[in-house]
């Protein structure tokens, strides 16, 4: 009885090795597994079984779940999937290689301007999309240009590159434009003068020069008193100047009626008084002096004549 067991024992084993996992000598499946970064990989669906005794039979395979992180890195990676065949209860992996992300668009950049005279500043990055999904700001590796091509008006464009991939800027060159206009805030003039304008302002542009720019203004004579505000505009240019201007009556008497003489009041003024006065104290000092040289002189003839008496009294 005995015997007889170990008999069905043994036959049992043998009609039935699948089941065994030690009987099984090799699982495999074809192809190697490579995936782009960003795309979940294709795993075999199928694989062959080896047995002990040299046969083959191919199996479904069940994979576990991975996370998607695993193939989306923007680098070239590695990782590894198991998976199982549930009739034999062998478990199997798979090696999946994930090849590095690659630039699949790159943001246009937005065309450039720029003045004559104006140092080009380019930009230093660009926003680009990875075939993973990334976006990122990435460094733009400019070509080289010729300085001259910023001193004349016209388009030309120049490459950039980033990795593996080229962008373009285009790039506009055109005269500065006008920031401000300066001239005096106002002029004065007469009624049928002719105002005397500034014959140039001082003209700002935008890429930070300034230069004095010939004004050709409009009419400058007016015939009433009175505030104006005269236009121009500058040399060669549509630009508009405005200043104002004040027109004050003009007051020369050789243009005007002459006026009928008013008649002269007996009444004198404080004025006239004062001259008056000054003019009787002049009278009255040389009057003085006249009388004063006259005293003196009576004095000196005097002197003289009592000397001479004494003289011829002497001599007698």
């Amino acid at each position: 009885m005995r015997k007889i067991f170990i008999v069905l024992l043994m036959s049992l084993f043998f009609i039935s090795p699948v089941y065994a996992d030690n009987h099984v000598v090799n699982v495999s499946y074809d192809g190697k597994v490579t995936t782009a970064s960003g795309e979940a990989p294709s795993l075999p669906l199928k694989a062959k079984v080896t047995f002990y005794d040299g046969s083959e039979k191919e199996y479904n395979i069940d994979w576990n779940t991975f996370d998607e992180s695993l193939y989306k890195t923007r680098n070239a990676s590695q990782f590894t999937v198991t998976g199982s065949i549930a009739d034999l209860q062998v478990t199997t992996s798979c090696i999946v290689n994930v090849e590095a992300a690659k630039i699949t668009h790159i943001n246009e950049l937005a065309n450039k301007t720029v003045t004559i005279g104006e140092a080009l500043s380019l930009p230093a990055t660009a926003s680009v999309t990875w075939s993973n999904g990334d976006q990122s700001n990435e460094i733009i590796r400019w070509d080289n240009y010729d300085n001259n091509a910023l001193k004349y008006v016209h388009t030309f464009s120049l490459n950039g590159h980033i990795y593996d991939q080229t962008i373009t800027q285009t790039i506009h060159v055109k005269y500065a434009s006008v920031t401000s206009v300066s001239v005096p805030a106002v002029v004065y003039t007469t009624t049928g003068v002719e105002a005397q304008l500034p014959q140039y302002a001082t003209v700002s542009y935008s890429n930070k020069t300034s230069k004095k720019v010939k004004i050709i203004w409009n009419n400058q004579i007016f015939n009433e008193a009175g505030k104006y505000t005269v236009y121009g505009k500058l040399y060669q240019s549509t630009r508009k100047v405005s200043i104002r201007v004040e027109v004050k009556k003009n007051e020369d008497t050789t243009t005007e009626t002459p006026k009928q003489e008013e008649p002269v009041k007996k009444t004198k003024s404080k004025k006239t008084k004062k001259v008056q006065k000054e003019e009787k104290s002049s009278f009255s000092y040389v009057i003085a002096l006249v009388v004063f040289t006259a005293i003196l002189f009576g004095f000196i003839t005097l002197i003289s004549f009592i000397k001479r008496k004494i003289r011829i009294k002497e001599n007698r």
